[in-house]
């Protein structure tokens, strides 16, 4: 993948998008694996959503943002999605794991 700089034609600058995008999925699905980890420590469903850590969460992701000079409302929009998206999954995680505890402990 060249440089953006580098490119020479159409073809080089598609090929480094669409390289950073499967790179971007790969990412996604590895914080996912952290996000599924992260039900083993939540007691309750309740505990999932956590709207202060949200909070921080898009706090830092802003400022990042800014320090890469890219849109923060952009970036804030972004990851609103993802985090609801993730924790709607680790919703359904932690209730797989719950109804495969209870099935173990007879309830």
């Amino acid at each position: 993948m060249k440089a953006p700089n580098q490119c020479k034609n159409l073809g080089d600058v598609r090929v480094g998008i669409d390289t950073i995008d499967k790179e971007i999925i790969t990412l996604l699905s590895r914080r996912l694996g952290y996000v599924l980890t992260a039900a083993n420590y939540k007691k309750t469903e309740a505990d999932i959503p956590a709207p202060e850590r949200v909070k921080v969460m898009l706090k830092d992701r802003r400022s990042w943002a800014q320090e890469e000079k890219i849109s923060s409302e952009f970036i804030t929009e972004l990851f609103e999605h993802i985090i609801q998206w993730y924790i709607n999954t680790q919703i359904l995680h932690w209730q797989e794991l719950h109804k495969t505890k209870e099935k173990r402990n007879g309830f």
